[in-house]
């Protein structure tokens, strides 16, 4: 089988490149200059995140050369990149303070959603005068989430920004009445543009830090039209209200639509009760006309269980959750991995995951998609059950393939050892992508392994640019060429 395989590379290496190591590595050294030269369609982010994926500590001065690039996009790659791959996983100050200031609103809303600040990264910005008044905002909302006290001489200022959305969340953290109906009033008159952004803005804020003092303002929108609101907006003033006090916002709830729904509405706003993490209650089904045996809304309403605190979620419950993912009704199958990853228990969440990473036959796109997703976030929670799901699936089948998709995905340490323990036949995509997780390890290669690595890194594998990417670096890194390949690199 070795000898059929030696063969085969063979063959393949006369039909496209030549057989010796300097043409990989030349090839493999302009599919990464190509692959980091700015796209006009974005691919370049694409294959930055997929050098991001790969965890690779030898990758810091990649993304140190790239902190300084013209676009912007890419800046907030590497600086991102650069603080994943730190000893402690934050942030530097020092590079934020570099890089341009749209970048910077960026990295800075990113790395405290990823985790990457702690409160000395915050206060070191926020004692840096140059910094904008959109990302000081989001600095002083992490920071008096973690402190539980408020920067009132910093937040007063923010409520004069003539950006709409920083100064009317400045006034709701600030809590100031006259500095809250100012801004509104400033709201109101704005155009119907500037409001709608400003608006949106808001109420994302205000979600996100949970931010219960809103609720008087959010019902002063909802009751005494303190806006001008559209339909649209109306909606994502009452889930805002609904997430930040639901008592209050189930009584705007149950008059915003009307005594008889449509199927559409009946839809939309049982979701907006899942999303507000509410459990869809015999009232709530009773408003909305839902039948119980309706195979979407039903499942909804039964899958809508899970909200409840994870001590009573029951086996039932989360089998219900798994059910509605199947069903392809994209905007809930979306809540449910939501609420998987931030409110189930490891065990529950380990029971969603295992069930959906199994692809069933003549699954659609989107069934598919979502066991990748699945997988991604088992070898997290459950690595066990993840391993032998994989060891389970038969050799280059359409299950194998896209659970290493998943693998390729994450950057866990074990992935490297488990596609060690994979059975390789020959040439085929599986084949291909193992490889490419084997690679990511530090033990030496077999030199057909590497000959081939180098035809994938040149683009011989018939795989994604991003995972080529991903080659073309781990080729000339194993090569001794990582200096090379830093020099190859477009940092424009």
């Amino acid at each position: 089988m070795r000898c059929t395989v030696a063969i085969l590379v063979s063959i393949l290496c006369t039909q496209a490149f030549a057989s010796n190591d300097s043409d990989h590595t030349e090839a493999a050294l302009r599919q990464l200059h190509r692959a980091t030269t700015t796209q006009p369609n974005g691919q370049h982010l694409l294959n930055l995140s997929a050098l991001r994926a790969l965890n690779d500590p030898d990758l810091r001065p990649f993304f140190n050369q790239f902190s300084q690039h013209t676009d912007w996009h890419v800046q907030v790659h590497a600086v991102l990149g650069i603080a994943e791959l730190s000893n402690d996983h934050t942030i530097d100050p020092w590079l934020v303070q570099q890089i341009s200031p749209t970048a910077r609103e960026h990295v800075i809303a990113q790395a405290l959603d990823d985790g990457l600040f702690q409160q000395k990264q915050i206060e070191i910005l926020l004692q840096w005068p140059p910094l904008e008044t959109a990302p000081r905002l989001l600095l002083l909302a992490d920071l008096q989430l973690l402190q539980g006290t408020k920067n009132e001489a910093m937040l007063k200022e923010l409520t004069n920004n003539t950006d709409l959305s920083v100064a009317m969340f400045a006034a709701l953290l600030l809590g100031d009445p006259t500095a809250i109906q100012t801004t509104t009033q400033s709201l109101r008159r704005a155009t119907n543009a500037d409001k709608s952004i400003a608006l949106a803005r808001t109420l994302q804020l205000v979600r996100q830090y949970k931010l219960k003092d809103a609720s008087p303002w959010l019902q002063s929108l909802l009751e005494e039209n303190a806006v001008a609101l559209s339909e649209d907006e109306r909606y994502w003033v009452l889930y805002s209200m609904l997430s930040v006090d639901p008592l209050v916002g189930e009584a705007y709830w149950s008059r915003a639509f009307p005594e008889e729904p449509t199927r559409r509405n009946q839809a939309k706003y049982l979701l907006l009760l899942l999303e507000a993490g509410l459990t869809p209650s015999d009232e709530h089904i009773t408003r909305l006309h839902i039948d119980l045996e309706d195979p979407l809304l039903g499942l909804m309403a039964r899958a809508g269980r899970v909200n409840r605190p994870t001590s009573i979620v029951t086996t039932s419950d989360v089998t219900s959750l798994i059910k509605l993912v199947s069903k392809g009704h994209r905007g809930s199958a979306e809540w449910a991995f939501r609420v998987a990853k931030n409110h189930l228990s490891d065990s529950q969440a380990e029971r969603f995951y295992m069930a959906l990473s199994v692809i069933p036959e003549k699954a659609n796109a989107m069934r598919k998609a979502a066991a990748i997703k699945a997988f991604v976030q088992l070898i997290d929670v459950a690595p066990a059950s993840a391993w032998n799901i994989l060891e389970q699936a038969d050799d280059n089948s359409e299950q194998q393939k896209h659970l290493l998709l998943a693998m390729l995905q994450n950057p866990n340490k074990d992935i490297v050892e488990q596609a060690t323990k994979l059975r390789r036949n020959g040439l085929n995509k599986a084949d291909v992508m193992t490889l490419l997780l084997i690679a990511r390890g530090s033990s030496p290669l077999p030199d057909i392994d590497e000959e081939y690595l180098g035809i994938i890194a040149a683009g011989g594998g018939h795989l994604s640019q991003s995972l080529e990417t991903q080659a073309a670096w781990l080729y000339l890194k194993r090569m001794g060429l990582a200096d090379r390949a830093l020099a190859a690199v477009s940092p424009e």
